[in-house]
């Protein structure tokens, strides 16, 4: 699935530079962040 976000292009390209330095995609940790907020957020819910 495609998901469009609007960031500021500074960010995007020190994004960018990192992933690239870790050997991943921005998409891979852009879907691992979604993932631990969602988790988060349940948790947090759940007290």
């Amino acid at each position: 699935m495609e998901l469009r976000v609007f960031v500021p292009g500074e960010l995007r390209n020190q994004f960018k530079g990192v992933c690239a330095t870790q050997g991943l995609t921005m998409s891979h940790v852009i879907t691992e962040l979604m993932q631990n907020y969602v988790e988060q957020q349940r948790e947090n819910k759940d007290k």
